[in-house]
């Protein structure tokens, strides 16, 4: 008989000290405690106004200046100024308007063989210079460009290059245009 009421009183226990628990998490309601730290800004320009201009360029074949060691070519872009050239990114990409169309990213290097045709660039304050070369089993062997060629010009405000890729693949135009918001109609242009 002590047994049933060591085990009738351990019951009453453990239902009381259940019940206690409960009535206590119920009750677990104070005032609101302070406020945490603001976090860091992120980056200028993504979620709200777009920062980012493009164009595209057409470059025709008289245009180039050259010799057999490379053809050159100066576009103006007066929006390369000294805040994106220091704090900004400017990306350049050629047109190839074969089906389907697509923007390669400078520089570009087409191999087949010995035969290498190098398409880069160089930003400077007001303007691009762009730079084709043709080279021929290690040789510079460069032929005066005989078509149009046209690029596309993408200019970010206030996020540096390094910060640029590493948010997106930047030699996947469509990857750039998606993270940067970038409006651009069916064939691609758009004025600064």
């Amino acid at each position: 008989m002590k047994t049933n009421k060591l085990r009738f009183k351990s019951g009453i226990i453990r239902a009381t000290s259940l019940l206690f628990v409960m009535l206590m998490l119920i009750q677990c309601v104070g005032p609101r405690g302070p406020r945490g730290l603001d976090g860091e800004d992120g980056f200028d320009g993504i979620d709200g106004i777009n920062y980012t201009h493009t164009a595209i360029y057409d470059v025709n074949a008289s245009e180039w200046e050259g010799d057999i060691d490379g053809y050159f070519v100066w576009l103006d872009v007066p929006e390369i100024t000294e805040d994106i050239y220091y704090n900004g990114a400017v990306l350049v990409y050629r047109l190839i308007e074969v089906d389907p169309i697509s923007f390669n990213m400078l520089p570009y290097t087409y191999v087949d063989n010995a035969f290498m045709i190098y398409l880069d660039y160089d930003a400077y304050l007001g303007g691009i210079d762009l730079i084709y070369k043709e080279v021929l089993d290690g040789v510079n062997d460069t032929f005066a460009p005989e078509n149009l060629m046209s690029f596309k010009i993408v200019i970010i405000e206030g996020i540096p290059l390094s910060t640029v890729k590493e948010m997106v693949d930047i030699s996947d135009f469509n990857a750039v245009v998606k993270t940067f918001k970038i409006d651009v109609n069916k064939e691609g242009y758009q004025s600064f």
